[in-house]
């Protein structure tokens, strides 16, 4: 049975070409986005699925009880705490996060990023030692455990173990794409192990592990500062349990709580709570402070899920839609074969096979189109930190397989009922007394559905669009031209690189920096307090920089002067503020605000002169307050302002001059207006996705549109003669062949643009500085859909209306 509704399905997808064909490709079409998200998916849902005990280990995370802020990473003495006073837990791990640079043996240098961690981790997750023995590798202090490849370059061939490397800090971290700002000597390793590549994907990338046990060392010498039993730092350590079996999430979380409620009490100004955070939903998640590793946010993966479900949907309906358009061709087909004995349950069977049939040649087709996607998809610049990799495996392919069946039942199931409901007697008596529907029928409301769909895609890729432009002309309170940053190492040779260069005719001004303001990627936050009256704090982002920045960066110095040109020896005593700050922090005026003293981590510290305000998070953000440093040790960036002409040239004597002043480091240097089109490219890559799905969207829409244009002019062939004979022009058949389908398109219209009026606006509350959601964008969104939608229509009753009347009348 199940071979002849094959057969069937074969015949009738032969006979009617132009309907098979605009279905398989709608179909194929949007199935191939949906089978993209399918492993895009899969990729995020293999993190850390390869651990053992996976379904039992927990990150403890913490939580600004009255800050509002979450981070992954906890207080380094929380593990010990657990282990001592807490039952049903079986093992916990600490990392912590201060390693990362260059490794040299000899005269040969390898770099990579780490934890510092105890032997602890590798009985709780499945990572692996190619080389050196897992209970040992950690346990004495100056123990490094490296990755191969890091072995390879230090070692060649000879055996790792046992040899000893100097060991310099440069910030290094695992899954940021932003390194550290300073080179620290931290001393002597002996490698005692090599890693094993792990069997999937991690949330805990790293090179290279340092053993736990060489913090105190590190901070009796001053290189590092984690004294013991300190629970304020809550930044930079990582805490994992591995529970017991048969203990729940909810009991560790109730240990948990009565160790924060005694370690930060209400009176606390900085009260946290630590959250138990099972392993599966690290990666499963929103982003939040100090994660270790980059993700697709779960609110994004939602909405890409919609998205692209949407567009499948569109698909469906297209197929819903021509397949009852034609019901009336096959209705005296459905008549025979009740006629014949079959049951109303078989002609439904039969339907729905053509249906999975249809999805099947899809599916096809859309594999195809797939590998064609994943080449512009791997290479949008988000992709460079997200790391997706497209790998279909049996598990996936049956997937697909299921996925495409399960559409083709969702296609083919209203027609089928439809169709398989046909009175035998009506059908093959009389087929002017079948009808389908009464009133509204359910193709217009179809035809209206995809409309509108589109027309939402449509106006969101306009404004998004809008929104990117927008972004790009606006004032970041600095220059962003002709400035070249330079990524600074070793601190000793900034000033000796930046004497050598000054005397150029290109190099206009010179400073250093921590960070670049503007770019989002890296932020630092602090608490300032007035001195003459600490009850006004104020939580300020800072940067440390020169008494160059002033002139480098291009911003107006409102009162008092430049940082001095050498800071304090001991501790820091002069700071720079911003006019937000000083407006926040109450002072009367920026003139006022000089000469004043600002509690800042402690110190006492005086503000010699006020800057205008400038973007130091991104154009997403509102101005923040922030307070300018010096202290050299922070300085990441070696800022060079240099003149339009011949910048390659210039930038090739900075390299020429920084090989001199520093030969061991390398010349890592960027234009500041591509840094800041950093937040932009992704910002782009999600406009170009979405316009991709608008397109889609269109095109599906379009299809239909065509087929049901062609049918509606096929069904009128005999009216168009008849017409054509009594008179009528070409353009008056047309427009009546037209009429409805532009009736559909402005009530689509009607319903579509509220929808994306309100939608679009959510998104855009995301953005301090946003273009505004006017009838312009509406407009424009509007004119492309019914122009695209004219275009559809007309080429088919344009056409239909120019046919000869004598062939239309002699053919019927």
């Amino acid at each position: 049975m199940l071979r002849n509704y094959f057969k069937i399905a074969l015949r009738n997808l032969y006979k009617n070409k132009t309907f098979s064909v605009i279905n398989i490709a709608g179909l194929a079409v949007s199935m191939s986005v949906c089978l993209l998200i399918i492993l895009i998916l899969a990729d995020q849902y293999s993190y850390d699925q390869f651990h053992t005990h996976s379904d039992r280990i927990y990150r403890v995370q913490t939580k600004g009880v009255n800050a509002g802020w979450t981070s992954a990473s906890s207080a380094l003495p929380l593990g010990e705490e657990l282990r001592r006073g807490y039952s049903g837990i079986e093992r916990t791990a600490s990392l912590v996060s201060n390693i990362g640079g260059n490794a040299i043996y000899k005269e040969k240098v390898a770099s990579g990023g780490g934890y510092f961690a105890d032997g602890e981790l590798f009985k709780i997750f499945d990572f692996s030692l190619a080389k050196g023995d897992p209970k040992t590798a950690l346990q004495n202090p100056f123990s490094l455990v490296i990755s191969a490849e890091m072995a390879a370059a230090l070692f060649g061939n000879d055996d790792p173990l046992g040899k000893t490397v100097q060991f310099n800090d440069t910030g290094i971290r695992p899954g940021n794409p932003i390194q550290g700002n300073r080179e620290t000597d931290y001393g002597l390793f002996t490698i005692t192990g090599v890693l094993q590549k792990p069997a999937g994907k991690t949330h805990l990338p790293f090179g290279l592990l340092a053993s736990l046990s060489t913090l105190p060392s590190l901070t009796r010498s001053s290189v590092l500062n984690y004294p013991p039993n300190d629970w304020d730092n809550v930044w930079t350590s990582y805490t994992y349990v591995l529970l017991e079996k048969g203990k729940t999430q909810a009991a560790l979380q109730t240990f948990l709580h009565q160790i924060s409620a005694r370690k930060y009490t209400k009176e606390s100004p900085n009260q946290c709570d630590f959250i138990a955070e099972p392993l599966s939903n690290i990666t499963l998640s929103d982003p939040i402070d100090n994660m270790t590793h980059i993700f697709i946010p779960q609110t994004v993966l939602w909405v890409v899920i919609v998205l692209g479900l949407i567009v499948m949907l569109s698909a469906c309906l297209n197929y819903t839609n021509l397949s009852v358009a034609r019901a009336l061709t096959r209705a005296k087909e459905v008549g025979i074969r009740k006629v014949s004995g079959a049951t109303r349950e078989q002609i439904f069977v039969q339907f729905v096979m053509e249906s999975v049939v249809f999805s099947l040649f899809s599916l096809v087709l859309a594999v195809g189109l797939l590998a064609l996607l994943e080449i512009p998809f791997t290479g949008l610049w988000l992709n460079k930190y997200l790391n997706i990799t497209f790998s279909a495996n049996g598990l996936i392919l049956l997937f697909f397989l299921a996925f495409s069946v399960v559409i083709g039942l969702v296609a083919g199931l209203l027609p089928s009922l439809y169709l398989s409901a046909f009175n035998p007697i009506q059908t093959l008596k009389n087929m002017s007394g079948v009808k389908l529907y009464k009133r509204h029928t359910l193709r217009k409301i179809l035809l209206v559905v995809q409309f509108s769909v589109s027309l939402v895609f449509i106006i969101s890729t306009v404004l998004l669009y809008s929104q990117l432009n927008f972004m790009m002309v606006q004032d970041y309170g600095f220059d962003k031209n002709n400035m070249v940053n330079i990524r600074l190492y070793k601190l000793e040779n900034y000033q000796r690189f930046a004497q050598s260069i000054a005397s150029h005719k290109n190099v206009l001004h010179t400073s250093a920096s921590t960070l670049i303001p503007g770019s989002g990627l890296m932020q630092k936050v602090t608490q300032a307090k007035r001195a003459d009256n600490p009850k006004d704090s104020l939580q300020v982002a800072w940067m440390d920089t020169d008494a160059g920045f002033v002139s480098t960066w291009g911003v107006k110095l409102l009162a008092g002067r430049s940082l001095p040109e050498l800071p304090g020896t001991t501790s820091e005593r002069f700071v720079m503020v911003t006019k937000k700050a000083v407006t926040d922090l109450k002072y009367a005026s920026p003139q006022t605000a000089v000469g004043q003293k600002l509690l800042l981590d402690g110190n006492l510290v005086e503000i010699v002169g006020v800057v205008s305000d400038f973007q130091y998070h991104g154009l997403n953000r509102q101005l923040s307050p922030v307070v300018l440093r010096n202290r050299p040790k922070e300085f990441g960036y070696v800022n060079v302002r240099i003149s339009a002409s011949e910048p390659m040239a210039t930038v090739a004597y900075l390299e020429k001059q920084w090989k001199k002043a520093n030969p061991t480091t390398k010349f890592e240097y960027d234009f500041l207006d591509q840094q800041l089109l950093g937040f932009q490219a992704g910002l782009g890559d999600v406009a170009k996705i979405l316009g991709f799905l608008s397109f889609l969207a269109v095109l599906i829409s379009c299809l239909g549109l065509l087929g049901m244009a062609a049918y509606t002019a096929e069904t009128r062939t005999k009216e168009i003669g008849i017409r054509k004979v009594l008179g009528a022009s070409v353009s008056q058949i047309a427009l009546l062949l037209s009429k409805s389908f532009l009736y559909l398109l402005l009530v689509a219209i009607v319903i579509a643009t509220p929808i994306a009026y309100f939608m679009n606006n959510l998104w855009l509350e995301f953005f301090a500085y946003r273009v505004s959601m006017g009838p312009g964008i509406l407009a424009i969104g509007v004119l492309i859909m019914v122009v695209i939608s004219m275009v559809a229509i007309f080429s088919q009753t344009w056409r239909a209306a120019r046919r000869n009347p004598v062939k239309s009348l002699r053919s019927e």
